[in-house]
């Protein structure tokens, strides 16, 4: 009997050729790597906002216009570091055409920056939070009236829905009744620093929709400025006039002064302030690039729990059934919103900056939102 033959080496049974199937958990992170890299830019901007209400609301109770200081200030520095290593066109002061709409988005993204900080000092983080899913609407009526763009029947309802919503959470005693109980505006008390008056509380709701209004004005601006500026060329201008105005108010307003931290978690915090802005900031381009479906929008909203993580763990305090029942309202309301909008094609090249993030899948930067360009808003 004679021996078998010997095998070939390309013998189909012994062919090694075919890629052999990844395990489930790197097939996941390649199928989900831009809402994860989203996911934790959230988690960077709600330590940042905890860090902020941790230092207002500390033994010295730094202003907030000392904390943007140091926050925008070391963004400033490390944006311009970056623009400047990987020759940014038109660095530093951008393109002269759209000179004039980077200051103006700069203003208005300072007025809502300020007052986001001025907000967390007197509400619970998750509460000062919320309103900032209020800007998305506010940015499409924004963006209807003055850019001409369409404003949905939907976005309209959801703006009321919204605001509905809003008023819960305020529960103004000309609505409600005068006789509020303390224990259902927050369910857990974390003592003196979270003991506010209904007037103190109504201000911060009051400056808390302001800031809407500015943030809304820096996003329909960034429409108008679309892909003629490199997205950190905007941060970066937004950093300068934050850190300069609140300089100038640190030293001229009455009443007002710089107070030097004390100790070394002062300093970390406020150092870290400014490290975190710039990594949120290329978290959410990098995450919007390789993601722009509603799955990553669908991210952003997870802000609101980690803010509520950060009340419970440092300040032991919740927001009470009224705060989470309008809370609820809003988040819904502009998740339902921004989860129908058309999905765009994306533009090659194009990023993102880390309040534009908020407008999920809308048009950014779109041909038509350039030839507005000369439009006055």
């Amino acid at each position: 009997m004679s021996p078998p033959p010997p095998i070939s080496e390309s013998d189909p049974l012994l062919d090694n050729s075919q890629p052999r199937p990844q395990p489930w958990y790197k097939t996941t992170f390649e199928n989900n790597k831009g809402a994860l890299l989203i996911l934790c830019a959230e988690l960077f901007g709600s330590s940042m906002d905890a860090m902020a209400r941790f230092l207002q609301q500390g033994d010295h109770q730094m202003h907030p216009f000392q904390v943007i200081v140091f926050r925008m200030g070391i963004t400033f520095i490390l944006s311009s570091a970056y623009m400047w290593y990987t020759k940014v066109p038109d660095f530093p002061f951008g393109a002269p055409a759209v000179r004039p709409w980077l200051v103006q988005r700069a203003c208005f993204g300072f007025g809502g920056l300020f007052c986001l900080y001025y907000s967390v000092h007197y509400l619970p983080l998750a509460e000062a939070t919320v309103f900032r899913f209020l800007v998305p609407i506010c940015t499409a009526l924004a963006c209807s009236l003055f850019l001409s763009e369409r404003f949905t029947l939907q976005e309209f309802i959801a703006g009321l829905i919204a605001l509905a919503g809003v008023i819960i959470i305020a529960h103004p005693a000309f609505i409600f009744g005068s006789d509020i109980d303390p224990s259902k505006l927050n369910i857990l008390k974390a003592g003196d620093v979270d003991k506010v008056t209904p007037a103190q509380r109504l201000i911060a709701i009051a400056v808390s929709l302001i800031g809407v209004f500015g943030a809304a004005g820096a996003y329909t601006t960034i429409r108008v400025i679309g892909n003629r500026a490199h997205a950190l060329m905007s941060v970066n201008y937004f950093a300068f006039l934050s850190t300069v105005v609140s300089t100038l108010f640190l030293l001229f307003t009455p009443g007002i002064s710089f107070i030097m931290p004390h100790g070394a978690k002062e300093w970390v915090l406020l150092i870290l302030l400014g490290i975190w802005g710039f990594i949120l900031q290329f978290l959410l381009t990098a995450g919007l690039q390789l993601d722009r479906t509603s799955k990553a929008t669908s991210m952003l909203y997870t802000q609101i729990l980690m803010a509520l993580g950060f009340d419970w763990a440092i300040w032991g305090v919740l927001p009470g059934a009224w705060s989470i029942f309008g809370g609820v309202i809003v988040i819904g309301s502009t998740l339902w919103s921004a989860l129908h909008k058309p999905t765009v094609a994306k533009v090659p090249g194009k990023s993102v900056d880390e309040e534009s993030a908020l407008l999920g899948t809308q048009t950014d930067g779109s041909e038509e939102a350039v030839r507005r360009g000369s439009v006055g808003v």
